[in-house]
């Protein structure tokens, strides 16, 4: 069956790893299988999931951001980097991350620029764009 391979696999990795001696193998093995239990051997739903846990753990939101998740003051109440202006606009300050190497980096001056304008409903998404470790932007 699918899932014994993956567990397999997956249990190997996590020794090479050694988190097999702070039990955290168990933890992941564990989550796996509540999520086959759960969808079955669909993993591209699992994955998914997992995605979700990572935002979550990143306090990202992972529904659709609506007016009703706005302040009197404009301030998005689920992530704290998207808020209404005083013209009614909506901006998320984190909408592009820009990347170079391994760092990331959010950019508010110059030509580009992490903060971008939005529209209600909107599903947080980042851009990335990748900086060019070589040419004119290899001193940000």
């Amino acid at each position: 069956m699918w899932i014994e391979g993956v567990l397999e696999h997956s249990q190997r990795e996590l020794e090479l790893l050694g988190l097999n001696h702070v039990g955290l193998d168990t933890v992941v093995i564990e989550f796996i299988k509540g999520l086959h239990t759960k969808l079955g051997n669909q993993s591209g739903a699992m994955k998914t999931i997992t995605n979700y846990v990572e935002q979550l753990i990143d306090k990202k939101p992972i529904a659709a951001i609506t007016e009703a998740d706005f302040d009197q003051d404009g301030r998005c109440v689920r992530y704290e980097y998207i808020y209404r202006a005083s013209d009614g606009k909506y901006y998320n300050d984190r909408a592009v991350v820009f990347k170079k190497g391994v760092s990331t980096q959010y950019i508010y001056q110059g030509e580009r620029r992490s903060k971008q304008e939005i529209t209600l409903p909107y599903i947080l998404r980042e851009e990335v764009v990748a900086l060019d470790t070589h040419g004119p932007d290899a001193t940000l």
